[in-house]
């Protein structure tokens, strides 16, 4: 009996750190990006505004980040299908995070991780359609 008991304790440990482990493929990023009023003069960053979406935990999420000479200076998120006490709750901390760091790669919100990935995903797509590096 011990010894069942010990099999069934590895493989629940192995099923949860496989569950953990994983990485969950979301719909890839809208990759029609949108871009409004750009410019971009010899020496200066890209000027302009970026859209995209990626799919979040109830519905797509969108971001859409405003640029100066390659800087993010605003980030509004658009997560109205997510669930209002985690998902809607936790964009305004990412957006606030992607423009702090002029970088989408930030910390996600513990509780709403899928919903965090997916704003840092479609900020990712921002960033490449206005060739910033980040």
């Amino acid at each position: 009996m011990k010894q069942f008991t010990k099999i069934a304790v590895v493989c629940a440990l192995a099923v949860s750190l496989a569950a953990c482990g994983s990485s969950a493929s979301s719909t890839a990023a809208s990759s029609a990006a949108s871009s409004e009023a750009a410019s971009v003069a010899e020496g200066e960053g890209y000027t302009g505004t970026q859209t995209a979406s990626a799919k979040g935990m109830n519905g797509d999420v969108t971001v859409t980040i405003t640029f100066e000479n390659g800087v993010a200076t605003a980030c509004d998120v658009d997560a109205s299908t997510e669930t209002e006490s985690l998902g809607q709750a936790a964009a305004p901390t990412v957006a606030d995070a992607i423009v702090a760091g002029n970088t989408p790669n930030v910390d996600a919100v513990s509780g709403s991780t899928v919903t965090s990935n997916a704003i840092m995903e479609a900020a990712k797509a921002c960033y490449d359609a206005a060739g910033i590096a980040y």
